[in-house]
């Protein structure tokens, strides 16, 4: 492994070695937790993954993305046809959720539309087509969390190709969000009911944000120490609240080295999409830009909505929820930002071709050479 990944992989791994840990310490506590089975062979499954797919040609995915997009509708259809609902969510037989493997695909087809050149408005009329059909169907699925993630994301791909439609981007985004919050409905509504005031049903829909922040203060500055939090009262805790377990066991300071590692994933990422478009290779660098994007809305959300800054969405925290299809896809989408940082080392590498000389300088050949011999 190249000294530049050393960091962003040393991260990874200590994030889903902390998050195998909770797994296991939810597992002893809460009766009917289910075991964290899912989570160990997500865990194997995923890391195999990552390393399949840390290739130097991580960046040749972009060449499918009408697959990508295809495969994105797909899953989305059949969730709308087959789905049953379980807590408020579609889920497809087995309880599998798809919404993972279509935020991978929908990065794909962003870093791949706009990846050819400069942004123009054929290539916008694309991006918008294929995301308005894929916003469409979540939005009928009702996982308003799926569709703030791949909203964001896409707009942040955009503003990394071209500021001005970014910020375009940003502005639609942001005006459709005030729209939807003025004029909620159905779990949307339920939600933000809970948001804006969570004591109003504290024994009802309020009682999970309710639990969840008594077990975020209860643990302090230091936390209550490990094994000694009773995570038993909060619902999900394993899955969409695995933050409070964190926060009630190792307090603010273990919560704060768990976000200081989401920061280095993001750093690092960016800086690889930084070296991709400094070398030219402007489709790997939006794509290294849709991956690490995706990954910091995930973050933002699920933090957030335990926090009850925003609100609750039930979208996993990466590599500690809970959730075999999540951790494999997210660590596929960080063996993919490892491939591509490597496809930077070979562009940055001097060829032999570049620093040998035509003819030796010095020496018979040389002198033969100048006597016109």
């Amino acid at each position: 492994m190249k000294g530049r990944d050393i960091w962003l992989l040393v991260a990874v791994c200590v994030l889903a070695a902390l998050g195998f840990f909770l797994q296991i310490r939810i597992a002893e506590t809460v009766p009917g937790a289910g075991f964290f089975l899912p989570y160990a062979l997500g865990l194997v499954c995923g890391i195999a993954m990552m390393f399949v797919f840390s290739g130097e040609r991580a960046g040749s995915l972009m060449r499918g993305r009408w697959i990508a997009l295809g495969v994105a509708l797909a899953l989305l259809a059949a969730l709308l046809v087959f789905g049953r609902r379980y807590r408020g969510g579609l889920y497809l037989p087995g309880r599998f959720n798809p919404s993972e493997l279509v935020k991978l695909c929908m990065v794909i087809f962003a870093a791949g539309t706009l990846a050819e050149g400069r942004v123009t408005v054929r290539r916008l009329l694309e991006l918008g087509t294929g995301y308005g059909a894929v916003a469409l169907a979540v939005a009928v699925a009702g996982d308003f969390g799926l569709l703030a993630q791949i909203a964001g994301t896409g707009a942040a791909v955009l503003f990394a190709a071209s500021w001005f439609w970014g910020i375009a981007a940003f502005t639609v985004l942001a005006g459709g969000t005030a729209f939807m919050f003025a004029r909620p409905s159905g779990h949307l509504a339920t939600r933000l009911a809970v948001w804006r005031d969570p004591l109003a049903d504290a024994s009802g829909v309020g009682w999970q944000t309710l639990q969840g922040l008594t077990a975020v203060v209860s643990g302090g500055w230091w936390g209550v120490g490990t094994k000694l939090g009773d995570v038993r009262n909060v619902p999900i805790v394993s899955s969409d609240f695995v933050y409070t377990a964190l926060a009630e066991e190792w307090g603010l300071l273990g919560c704060a080295i768990v976000l200081a590692l989401y920061g280095v994933v993001i750093v690092r990422g960016l800086m690889v999409a930084d070296r991709l478009s400094r070398t030219g290779n402007a489709g790997g660098a939006l794509l290294a830009t849709g991956l690490v994007a995706s990954l910091a809305v995930q973050v933002l959300l699920n933090v957030g909505g335990v926090l009850n800054v925003v609100p609750m969405t039930g979208i996993p925290l990466p590599l500690l929820s809970l959730g075999g299809s999540s951790l494999v896809v997210t660590l596929v989408s960080l063996g993919l930002l490892l491939g591509l940082s490597r496809a930077t080392e070979e562009d940055e590498r001097p060829s032999v071709r570049s620093i040998t000389p035509r003819q030796p300088l010095h020496g018979p050949k040389a002198r033969r050479g100048q006597s016109g011999r």
